[in-house]
């Protein structure tokens, strides 16, 4: 942010300061609620309540609408702050703005290695399918492992394979996509090292077979929380 406000005017931020903390304490806000309904951050709220932040003429129009006062009574401090014989009426919260964040192919191999239980779909069939499955990473490629005889165990050629995080009651999370060629493992190297593997079927009795997706494409997108929430 830049420190010109008024489009002309240097604001005093001293006087600023006073101001903002008077009006925020009159509606009976804390700063963490008063971030929340700006969506700026507590710790430049706290720097200019101290008198030591940057001030936009952006971001104080906004913190005025927030206040239910101007720009111009803020700019006054406490001598001229406007009367609140009775609390002003709440102003409703800032809506709930989370960005969309693409990530690089680099993060999504890495949030790859976080899981064990993945989601695999054939790209292409006459009865298309989704499937929970039981997963580990070997090198770059996704290996899973399912019952002998299931519909995962049969893929062969293109498939998607989606592994992701939720947290509903925090609105956040993330998904990771793989576009790849499925073939079975058929090397006895490979079958012997992975007889050992932690990974374990939820149908347990089962004979089990391994599945290796070879990816062409990852992709993966994540919500990164609102500044308030911080």
């Amino acid at each position: 942010m830049d420190d010109e406000t008024a489009g002309t005017h240097r604001p005093d931020h001293l006087v600023l300061a006073v101001g903002v903390r008077r009006r925020r304490r009159d509606l009976g806000l804390t700063v963490r609620q008063l971030a929340r309904r700006t969506d700026l951050s507590v710790d430049w709220l706290e720097h200019l309540e101290e008198g030591s932040a940057p001030v936009s003429f952006a971001a104080l129009t906004g913190l005025a609408a927030a206040l239910g006062t101007s720009a111009q009574h803020l700019l006054r401090g406490i001598e001229e702050a406007p009367p609140s014989p009775e609390p002003a009426p709440a102003v409703p919260p800032a809506p709930e703005t989370r960005e969309l964040i693409v990530m690089t192919e680099e993060e999504c191999r890495a949030r790859l290695f976080l899981h064990d239980v993945g989601r695999v779909a054939p790209a292409m069939t006459r009865e298309p399918f989704v499937l929970p499955v039981d997963y580990l990473m070997d090198g770059t490629d996704v290996l899973y492992r399912s019952a002998a005889g299931s519909r995962p165990a049969t893929l062969v050629g293109r498939v998607a394979f989606e592994v992701d995080e939720l947290i509903r009651i925090a609105r956040w999370g993330w998904s990771v996509l793989v576009i790849g060629d499925a073939e079975p493992v058929t090397d006895p190297a490979d079958t012997a090292r992975l007889a050992t593997a932690e990974a374990r079927t939820w149908s347990e009795g089962v004979p089990e077979v391994w599945t290796r997706v070879c990816p062409r494409e990852v992709t993966g997108r994540r919500l990164r929380p609102r500044r308030g929430d911080a």
